[in-house]
């Protein structure tokens, strides 16, 4: 299961020469996803949380049967 780390950006805060939609942009390009807006224009963004790759399991040599398995088995 993913965990995720999260992220408020107050929309009203832009720069002069910028729009909410290109804070929302830039979060973007940095793997922030918009999960949802409030009426007072704080986004509320999420993304998984880097971790290392998963590694798949070793594989387990295959079991040999002992002498006293043997004998018990037959």
């Amino acid at each position: 299961m993913p965990q995720w780390e999260y992220s408020k950006r107050n929309l009203n805060e832009a720069p002069a020469k910028a729009t909410d939609v290109d804070l929302l942009n830039a979060a973007g390009k940095d793997g922030w996803e918009l999960v949802g807006i409030t009426p007072h224009n704080l986004a509320y963004l999420k993304r998984p949380v880097p971790g290392p790759a998963a590694e798949p399991p070793a594989k387990q040599p295959a079991r040999r049967k002992t002498a006293s398995r043997q004998e018990s088995e037959d």
